[in-house]
């Protein structure tokens, strides 16, 4: 073989690598960025108990993920709710380790922050401690990607906790402005927001419409953006809430850009939000 061929070998080889990591670049970004979605589940076994004063208002914000994670968005939201509650006197405690839920750690707790929590997190008898909390009054915040698995290993989540199948959002047009519909502005958890809520986010289908189930808040308006694969028409909602035995759950599905954490209206959602759910805790 002449050195001209072979250097015209490499040429077509390294030309053909290249085509196929220009064809193949999000598939290996996500391959290196969200290791977890191509393992097994990483659960925390070992009990951890909170010895920390946590304050007269405590909040646990949990943010673990075995599922897609929301690197950036995590982040942001961590120090943004710091903020609340430097504010607002309230202590977040953040963590990823399932291993505090537990129940001598949850009755501590005023509320349970979902903070873009994803996949499967929770042992049995974490899940008992979660459940049990909620069930006997506890309250719970359940944000973005908390409801945006595309299957459940634990169908009282799915059914009861979050009462929504996620499908999918838009991929082409990932994060695109919207408006937000108020469909109860005299709610504590709405009050101060405009009746038409106009911003952009990463807006999420789900296989249908949860009213049923709960009691909706606010729907976005599919005439005001391109929802793309899975339209859900007229009758879709974005934020709700129910009752859960005695406790209360908010699920939100605002929140994946970080530019969302430094919207004045998005504040407020969040602290009324707050508030609400402390005070029926």
């Amino acid at each position: 073989m002449t050195k001209k061929v072979g250097l015209s070998i490499l040429l077509v080889f390294l030309l053909g690598v290249g085509a196929a990591a220009y064809i193949y670049w999000d598939f290996l970004r996500i391959i290196y960025h969200q290791p977890q979605l191509f393992r097994e589940p990483q659960l925390d076994h070992q009990p951890k108990l909170i010895k920390d004063d946590l304050g007269e208002i405590a909040i646990l914000s949990f943010s673990k993920t075995n599922g897609y994670r929301h690197h950036d968005s995590i982040a942001r939201s961590k120090e943004f709710l710091d903020g609340l509650g430097r504010e607002n006197n309230w202590s977040f405690f953040h963590t990823e380790d399932s291993g505090f839920f537990s129940p001598e750690n949850l009755e501590r707790f005023a509320m349970v922050f979902l903070n873009h929590k994803s996949g499967t997190v929770w042992t049995e008898d974490q899940r008992v401690a979660l459940r049990d909390y909620l069930e006997r009054g506890g309250s719970i915040f359940a944000q973005h990607a908390a409801g945006g698995d595309n299957g459940y290993d634990w169908n009282w989540y799915r059914d009861q906790l979050i009462r929504a199948q996620f499908v999918d959002h838009p991929m082409v047009k990932h994060i695109q402005p919207a408006s937000l519909i108020l469909e109860e502005s005299s709610h504590p958890v709405l009050l101060g927001l405009p009746k038409v809520w106009r911003r952009a986010d990463e807006w999420y289908n789900f296989a249908e419409s949860p009213r049923a189930r709960t009691n909706v808040l606010i729907r976005i308006d599919e005439s005001t953006y391109d929802p793309e694969k899975s339209p859900m028409g007229e009758d879709h909602p974005m934020v709700w809430w129910h009752q859960v035995g005695e406790g209360r759950v908010i699920y939100s599905a605002l929140g994946h850009t970080t530019a969302t954490y430094d919207e004045p209206e998005f504040k407020i959602f969040i602290r009324n939000s707050i508030l609400w759910l402390v005070g029926e805790s």
